[in-house]
């Protein structure tokens, strides 16, 4: 397959400003979970940063529905991991949007397995999709660092949830054993920092903005 036609198949990937790599942002209207979160306050999905800014420009939104209708295409893995593999070190998933099911979730899985010398991120509040795809046997590459996102601002899930993240309030103390998330001291990029695609760093946190 070529670049060409694997774009055909997917449109384009996303590039958050933020990140040392490229992404791929689907409809945050579209989240399920993040859908009911919205209207509540004090929960990590009432300001959502992708329901707002650039991520409503038109064009923004046209290639975020495209890449959606995409998961359907059985040709979406081999189209992803052509645009991926021995390109791309760092990527993320869903800088905007989230799992819209166990399909998706397997694909997703399929891609990390055949570009192992990428490393995958996944933040993600579809607890129940990825319990039911762990309990129907699935087993998380090494590769992929599946977060789960505490729901509400200032929460946390406990140590023995695995991965995951959560969003401090403002003035809040970063909890003990948790890694703070930096960009907020370096303009807003990542740099050198990799602790979000880190498996052994267990709890990630960033402040409200």
């Amino acid at each position: 397959m070529f670049i060409y036609q694997a774009k055909e198949i997917i449109g384009s990937l996303s590039n958050p400003s933020k990140m040392p790599g490229k992404g791929y942002g689907i409809p945050a209207r579209e989240c399920g979970v993040g859908g009911k979160l919205q209207p509540i306050v004090g929960s990590v999905c009432n300001k959502c940063y992708a329901l707002k800014g650039r991520y409503v420009f038109p064009n923004v939104q046209r290639s975020q529905y495209r890449r959606l209708a995409s998961l359907s295409d059985p040709r979406w893995v081999m189209a992803m991991v052509r645009l991926i593999k021995d390109r791309e070190r760092w990527f993320r998933w869903h800088d905007a949007g989230d799992i819209q099911s166990i399909a998706h979730l397997t694909k997703i899985v399929a891609v990390a397995l055949l570009a192992p010398d990428t490393n995958f991120w996944m933040p993600t509040r579809e607890y129940g999709l990825v319990k039911k795809w762990r309990d129907l046997g699935g087993t998380i590459p090494r590769n992929l660092a599946i977060r789960l996102s505490a729901p509400m601002v200032g929460a946390r899930f406990p140590d023995r949830a695995g991965l995951s993240s959560m969003v401090l309030k403002k003035g809040q103390e970063t909890p003990e054993g948790v890694h703070l998330c930096p960009a907020s001291q370096q303009g807003g990029l990542c740099g050198d920092c990799r602790a979000c695609w880190d498996t052994t760093s267990v709890i990630t946190a960033y402040p409200i903005h």
